[in-house]
Order: structure tokens, then sequence, then C-alpha cells
């Protein structure tokens, strides 16, 4: 059974409104009519009217059909039947094979065998490519290499990537020699530029790249760019993983001079197509995104750290491919960052804690009155190492600490004989405004907190007082920070630390949606007071208080304002 819808770029882009251009390469979708399964996902395909040849840049995701092709392609989707190999079973079948045989870009010999085993070949390796991108077959011109026969099987492919750049132009091409990885990386790295593709926005950090120093030359910024990306290419991992979700807990080596099988190429290409086209997917508006008018224009937004996740909820919440959309931000300039670049006009709306005095006297120096709509709950809390026997601290206790240094031991505060160590976070966050609007009372941190312990980072500050005691016996570390960040967190900080209560209330959802927990407050979002009505941004922050909206927000992991709650 096959299911087709036919479409053409052209009417797709007047339909959708969204014109996606790269070079002469045009990104087709559209929704199906049919909701595949999982397991049908690589059988669906997009197929040229004009040749009936597959599209290897297509496929089925969450309900929508892409196709990436040459402008003008007339495109039509259907399902396919897997190819079957005659030396291969269900348990020798590399990974992706399924997919990239139903997309021509794998077809066996001529006895119907797969070779998984062999090496791959360059003339082998430009064939493959050149399928991908759908030219293979093109015409022939003034060949640059002395060593390919314009009449040989191969030399289609040579050329079509010699002429987009992807292989470069020398006296000799070797088309027998085997391929080696950083040749395969390089020409799929020139590729994804040939066709006007985006870049991946995630990456493997290079210090991770234990011989990123034997990767040669003309290949370094292909392997910085694609390793660990989006594009789904990985170097080989060696067995040290020791249950840490991080890079720096893995051992990476590339080894680049190394050559490639079959079914290593399957596997590679096979990811690299699926990227490829997940990277360069448009954001495709929400009916949301079109009643508030998103769809036409997105306000830029910024803020601090902790809020980044409601964010990146709000996105997800107007656009399918919400990362894909062209100002989603990749994180937030964080709270001071973010209020200047409100107040000079480079971001639109800020989602913050309350602001501190220094964002106050910035404001006030720069003549620009701010607006604050609270749009979601939020508290400062206080923890400790969960094997300190302390379980309340009053707000006179946590002056006491912080701003007098007259509480110096635990014992003090109904805990063990043990000193106290407190941490700080720097004075520009978003934590110490609350520390200010709670506790300072207009004084000042002692300076020895912030020249000796002050931690800028929110999540380091966590781990910091987690582990303090095991390196300082008889001494328990003390930090604060935003009740919804520790809580996104505290999975990864499992149960080395504990909440205190504050004048005998203990922070909890319940405590800070009915106030009793006394150092609960807001988070905001801030617009500039002379923001047109009807603005993106005003139309943002209605949003933001809409049911919908505050449904963004706590699935975001953050408080949803009480009257969201009674609703």
């Amino acid at each position: 059974m096959k299911t087709k819808l036919l479409c053409t770029a052209a009417a797709l882009f007047i339909a959708a409104g969204i014109t996606c251009h790269a070079e002469d390469y045009v990104m087709t979708f559209t929704k199906s009519d049919t909701e595949y399964d999982f397991g049908d996902h690589y059988s669906v395909v997009g197929v040229d009217k004009a040749t009936g040849k597959p599209i290897p840049m297509s496929h089925y995701a969450d309900g929508y059909l892409y196709a990436f092709a040459p402008e003008g392609t007339g495109v039509e989707f259907e399902q396919r039947e897997k190819l079957t190999f005659a030396d291969l079973d269900s348990n020798s079948e590399p990974e992706g094979l399924d997919e990239l045989s139903v997309r021509g870009v794998f077809t066996g010999d001529e006895n119907g065998n797969f070779n998984g085993d062999e090496i791959l070949t360059r003339a082998q390796m430009t064939v493959l490519l050149a399928r991908i991108i759908g030219a293979e077959g093109e015409a022939v011109g003034e060949m640059p290499f002395k060593d390919v026969d314009p009449s040989s099987w191969y030399a289609s492919a040579v050329y079509a990537l010699y002429s987009r750049g992807i292989i470069a132009g020398d006296d000799y091409f070797n088309p027998d020699r085997n391929v080696t990885r950083e040749e395969l990386i390089t020409m799929e790295y020139r590729l994804i530029d040939s066709i006007g593709g985006k870049p991946p926005k995630t990456r493997i950090p290079e210090q991770y790249l234990l011989d990123l120093d034997t990767v040669s030359e003309y290949a370094r910024d292909a392997y910085i760019c694609l390793i660990g990306s989006g594009y789904g290419l990985y170097p080989l991992v060696e067995d040290s993983y020791d249950g840490v979700d991080d890079y720096s807990h893995y051992t990476y080596y590339l080894k680049p001079q190394s050559v490639i099988t079959r079914s290593e190429a399957c596997e590679n290409l096979a990811y690299y197509n699926s990227g490829l086209i997940a990277e360069n997917e448009p954001a495709i508006p929400t009916e949301t995104a079109i009643e508030y008018g998103f769809d036409k224009e997105m306000p830029v937004i910024t803020g601090s750290t902790s809020t980044y996740p409601m964010t990146q909820a709000i996105y997800r919440d107007m656009f399918i491919n919400y990362s894909n959309h062209p100002i989603y931000p990749e994180a937030h300039d964080k709270t001071i960052r973010s209020y200047e670049l409100l107040i000079d006009g480079e971001a639109n709306i800020i989602l913050v804690p309350d602001p501190s005095e220094e964002v106050r006297s910035l404001a006030e120096e720069r003549d620009v009155e701010l607006e604050y709509i609270p749009i979601s709950n939020e508290a400062l809390i206080f923890f400790t190492s969960s094997d300190n026997t302390a379980k309340n601290l009053t707000i006179e206790d946590i002056a006491k600490i912080y701003v007098d240094n007259s509480v110096t031991v635990w014992r003090e505060v109904g805990g063990p004989d043990a000193k106290i160590t407190p941490f700080c976070r720097n004075t520009n966050s978003g934590s110490h405004a609350q520390l200010e609007k709670f506790i300072l009372n207009g004084k000042e941190l002692n300076p020895e907190l912030l020249e000796n312990n002050m931690i800028s980072e929110m999540f380091n500050i966590l781990s910091a007082v987690a582990y303090f005691s095991e390196e300082h016996p008889n001494n328990y570390a003390l930090g604060y920070n935003m009740y919804y960040f520790y809580k996104k967190y505290e999975k990864s900080i499992g149960d080395r630390i504990k909440l205190l209560s504050i004048d005998g209330i203990a922070p909890s959802d319940a405590t800070l949606a009915d106030g009793t927990y006394p150092l609960t407050t807001n988070y905001y979002a801030v617009l500039r007071a002379d923001e047109p009505e009807g603005s993106p941004a005003r139309k943002m922050a209605e949003y933001l208080i809409s049911e919908q909206g505050q449904r963004s927000i706590s699935d975001a992991g953050f408080g949803a304002l009480a009257k969201a709650e009674e609703e």
C-alpha cells in the first residue's frame, strides 16, 4: 500500500508563509494526512515527480513530511518497501541500512549482496554522497583529475562533488584508494555548505577530543564542527563512562586516518542524513503562535540563567521544530546583561527574578522606566549538606551569617558543633537580588565572603555545598539559590543536600503557592514601559499570564501563579 501526498515546493511556501531557500536547494514540508508508526518512519520517502527517483534528504516526523531538494523539484511522498540483501540477516544488518536503501543510497552489488565488511574506496564514497544530494547521473564537465575516466561508473559523482566544492581539484583523485575517516567527515562538512545547509547547534568541546592533534589540517574545521553534533556523527568512545552525563566522563578518539567499511559508512551516513534534514527543518508555527501573531514576528527574549527553561517551553508551545527558529536563543544572557539588553532596546522582553539595586540604578541612570509583570511563583532557598542535623534558620540567623559574621558555628542555630562555611552568589545575579530583598535590608554582604566564597554559576553552588564536608571534616557549607532551579537539578545532586526551613516553614510547591514560605517572590516578565500596545512583547506578556502560558511555565518546572492554579 502506498500513501501519497502531492505537493510542490512553491505551493508549500505560499501556503505556509515561509521561504526556506538554501542556494538552489529548498526544504519542502507539508502536513501529512497519515500518521505513521515509529517503525514505519524510515520507509516514508520523498520522490521527484518528474523522474520517480527517491529524494534521500526526506523523512516523516511528528505529523509532517519534509524533503530537502533542488528548487523547482515537484515532490510527492510515498511509503516504500525495504530492500533485502542476500548476505545479510536481521542480526548482521548495519544500523540505518533500511532508511538509506529505501532512499537509493545503498543498492547492493549484481548478486544482491551488501558486502558490509568491504573497505570503502574514494570512488564509492563520492557515489554515495552524490546520491544523497540527488546529483548522481549529472552531466560530466571538464574533469580536473587525470585518473578519472569521464566514462567510468563513478565519473558523474566525482564531477558533481568537485563542481560543488565538496572535493578539491588536483591532478589525481585516486579513486581506488581506501577512504579515511577524516576524508569522509570533510566531504560531509563541505556538502552542508554546498547546499546551503545550517551548521549544527551543538558539538563536543575540543578539549575532550583526545587525538584532535592527529587530524590533518584540511579536516580540522570539519571535525570541530560536526563531531558530537546534531548531525549525529560521533567519535570512537573508550569505556570510561562513570554514570555522570558530562563530556568529561568519556574518553573520545577520532582515529582520523583509519579506513572505514561499508557497514560503518552506512551507519555514519544514516545519522548524517537524518541530522541534515532535522537541522534544516523550518520552525512551523502552531495554532497558539498564529493566535498571538508570533508566526509573523517573535519578540527577542532573554533573561536570567534560571529562567531559560521558560523560554524553551515558550518556543516549544509556539513552533514545531522550535529550536530551528531564526531567533531562538541557545542560552540566556544572565540577569544583569539581560536588563542591559532590554534597557538598550536589543531585547524586547526578559524573564527574571526581582531586580537588584544595581539594575534599578542602571534603568534610572539611562532614564528608562521598566514594567514588571508577575508570571511565576519563586522563592529564595537555603541549603546545606544532608549530613548536617540543622533543620531551620531564621531570617535573623541568615543576616548574622552573611552580613555580621557573628554566627559561625551550626550549634548556634540548632545544629551540630561544626563550623559554618557560607557560600554566596555574585552581586549581579538574580539570587543576590533576592538576598538584597529579604536579608540584607540595605546592608552589604560580608566582604570576606565575596572575596573567598563567591560562586558565579547557579549549579556550581549546589555542588560546592553538596561535596564540601567530604574535604573539610566537621565543617558544613551553607548556600542559597532559587527554588525551581534547585528542583530542576535535584536529581543530579541526589541526597547530598537538603533544604532548610526558614522561620519554621519549609519551601515547597504548596508553601510557595499559598505564600506562607517567608522568602516567596515571583519571576517577572519585564518590558520597557514605553513598549507599544499590541507589540510582540506585549502579546508575549499576555500569553505568559494566560491559562496556556501558565501551563507552559508549569511544564518547564516553575510554579504557576496562584490564580492560574485555582483556574
